[in-house]
């Protein structure tokens, strides 16, 4: 199993050493467009989850249905993927967007998703996501909020995995230091929550950590609930928008991609 992990998911990246350079640089970062074509040659690649599922974000989620899978792309990608490249010495790959059922998705160490609280995985997408996870796979979830949400993403995850427990991670697990060092999960406000004073969304008050891990204690899936570290990625450059959460997201970021990395 960990020699396919190794081959199928191209790990050779792994041993890259990182380097520190200052936290100023993160929230500097300009915006721009992906380069096109599908540009997976590099060392390590960034990938949002392009799904099927209720709301209605900008172009109807380019073509797969109402769904809300592409909300802040490209910019909150591009931003996170600019603050990786300014701390390692990775080659990554500009943002992508792939579906659960692609040939490619074993090439990509890196999956995020978000706006879980509307998705639905059938079943071709819940069998592709769960053989990529037990290959060695990393996927990163954010930005839902409240306890509705909650329910709906638990009942598509368990199509996923039926039998594997949602744990809360504790904050001496690696994921909080393997890089920057957190001794309290945060929550990150999004736009919304900004623009009406308080820090959260529906009546997601808490914010949550939870995960999903392999047989080794990996973790698989790293759930980020009432909180939206992605528009503190997008926003980082935003006037209105504080610059302590953008900080904060980023740091995030920068840990869970470490922690993909390295386990």
């Amino acid at each position: 199993m960990a020699q396919l992990r190794k081959t199928l998911l191209k790990r050779s990246w792994r041993l890259v050493a990182l380097f520190l350079v200052g936290i100023g640089v993160l929230v500097s970062v300009s915006l721009g467009l992906a380069r096109e074509g599908p540009g997976r040659h590099n060392d390590f690649t960034f990938a949002r989850v392009a799904y099927n599922g209720g709301g209605g974000g900008f172009f109807r989620g380019f073509g797969r249905g109402r769904s809300q899978w592409n909300m802040d792309f490209p910019s909150a990608d591009l931003n996170i993927i600019r603050a990786l490249r300014d701390l390692t010495s990775l080659k990554i790959n500009d943002p992508q967007y792939i579906e659960l059922t692609d040939p490619e998705l074993f090439e990509i160490p890196f999956l995020y998703i978000l706006e879980v609280g509307s998705l639905q995985f059938d079943q071709e997408e819940a069998d592709g996501l769960r053989e990529y996870l037990l290959r060695g796979g990393f996927m990163m979830v954010d930005d839902f909020h409240g306890t509705s949400e909650w329910n709906r993403w638990e009942s598509q995850i368990k199509k996923v995995f039926p039998d594997r427990s949602i744990e809360e991670i504790p904050m001496d697990h690696p994921v909080f230091h393997c890089y920057y060092d957190f001794d309290k999960y945060p929550q990150i406000p999004g736009t919304r929550a900004i623009f009406s004073g308080r820090m959260y969304e529906r009546d997601g008050k808490v914010p949550h950590c939870r995960g999903i891990f392999d047989d080794q204690r990996r973790l698989m899936v790293l759930i980020n609930w009432n909180t939206d570290i992605g528009d503190g990625w997008e926003e980082a450059v935003s006037y209105y928008y504080p610059r302590e959460w953008a900080e904060t997201a980023y740091r995030l970021g920068v840990n869970y991609a470490v922690y993909s990395m390295t386990h």
